[in-house]
């Protein structure tokens, strides 16, 4: 069965001629595949139309499920909150979304996010406040400063979470502070939070899993 290739490449041949003097076929004969792919790589060589795969028509939009496959990801790895706020599947929460009653756990120094759980599941810190501390124009805290920032932002705040005066308190904290690029970034946030050391492991801390919330310990 002829596609109409060669009949085509004698238009321009005298009538008479026993083969087509640009693509060189006897004629009548029937071009085959590697005819076709012969002419295609001379210059001057007639075009022969080929039928693109219709697969290729969809090549443009590969980003389209790309696409689709990163989100479905990024919703599935994401903690999710209730109609009250709280954390009710476990996933990553960045930083800036983190809020009082969220627990998590993380092994990092320096974060950006964290693995956020609900508090009936193990976890080893709960966050109890969220606070700003310094001028826009203000210097990065030194390490004795920051001592001054826990008091004015986490220990009042500490008392009404849990139940207990900080200083009474079996419970400890700490701070997620912001690092020194953040902070010349305008970044002022510290979030407060809590956690009991393993008493037979001190550079250990207790696996909880309830909130410390109302403690009163």
């Amino acid at each position: 069965m002829s596609d109409g290739s060669a009949s085509a490449a004698y238009a321009d041949n005298d009538e008479p001629a026993p083969a087509c003097a640009r693509c060189g076929l006897i004629r009548g004969a029937e071009s085959t595949d590697a005819d076709r792919a012969g002419w295609a790589a001379t210059t001057g060589s007639p075009t022969v139309a080929t039928a693109d795969p219709g697969w290729k028509r969809y090549l443009r939009f590969w980003w389209v499920p790309a696409l689709a496959v990163a989100l479905l990801v990024g919703y599935l790895t994401t903690a999710r909150r209730d109609s009250l706020g709280a954390l009710e599947t476990s996933g990553t929460v960045s930083v800036e979304d983190m809020r009082a009653g969220d627990c998590f756990n993380s092994e990092e120094e320096e974060i950006s996010e964290v693995d956020g759980v609900p508090c009936s599941e193990a976890h080893e810190y709960e966050v109890f406040a969220v606070g700003t501390y310094g001028s826009d124009n203000a210097a990065f805290p030194s390490d004795a400063e920051m001592e001054a920032v826990f008091g004015s932002v986490c220990e009042a705040p500490f008392e009404s979470y849990v139940g207990a005066s900080y200083e009474s308190s079996a419970i400890y904290a700490s701070m997620i502070t912001p690092s020194e690029e953040t902070w010349a970034d305008g970044d002022r946030e510290f979030i407060c939070t809590l956690y009991e050391p393993d008493p037979d492991d001190f550079d250990a801390n207790v696996v909880l899993t309830e909130s410390l919330r109302g403690a009163g310990r």
